[in-house]
């Protein structure tokens, strides 16, 4: 069955593109955070072969992310999430990332156009140089969606098979 939406799409520029995926990549954290909260805490912390050893491992590399990125584009002090030493208890993991993700989405509502492709300068010991805002931003979504699959990925090698669908079109049709 085929759904047919009424109504065009608004006008895209890229901070609209920005406020777009700032929404979506919250959305989808939100969407996977409920999910993992049905549950159990502990299977949270089974080790697995993967770039991060379990669930609570990649969510807090998902929110230690954002973190970084969100002080990178808003030009604030960088206060950092250690992840690797990290020691709350899992709930506060998923309310840190939620939290984090809103001010992305905050930050992002505010983007007059000539911010979003005015260019930053970017100084880490991997590179140095500028880029537009856009590119940081497209990046830190794009991130965190790539951890989100791996975090559906471990929970299936863990057994669960009933992950919800956390797709940029699924929003953008079922669930904007």
């Amino acid at each position: 069955m085929q759904t047919t939406f009424a109504t065009a799409a608004p006008a895209l520029t890229v901070s609209t593109l920005l406020q777009d995926y700032a929404s979506y990549n919250h959305w989808a954290n939100t969407t996977l955070a409920s999910w993992l909260r049905t549950k159990p805490e502990d299977n949270m912390n089974i080790m697995v072969p993967s770039s991060f050893s379990s669930i609570r491992a990649t969510l807090l590399h998902i929110w230690a992310t954002e973190n970084y990125w969100l002080a990178m584009i808003c030009q604030k002090e960088y206060v950092p999430i250690d992840a690797e030493h990290y020691d709350g208890d899992f709930d506060s993991i998923i309310d840190g990332l939620l939290e984090t993700s809103e001010r992305l989405v905050a930050f992002t509502d505010t983007l007059e156009e000539d911010a979003a492709t005015g260019e930053l300068f970017y100084d880490s010991p991997w590179v140095k140089g500028f880029r537009p805002l856009v590119q940081y931003g497209l990046h830190v979504f794009n991130h965190s969606t790539y951890h989100r699959g791996q975090i559906v990925t471990i929970g299936r090698g863990i057994g669960y098979k009933d992950a919800p669908m956390t797709d940029f079109n699924f929003y953008n049709f079922f669930a904007k």
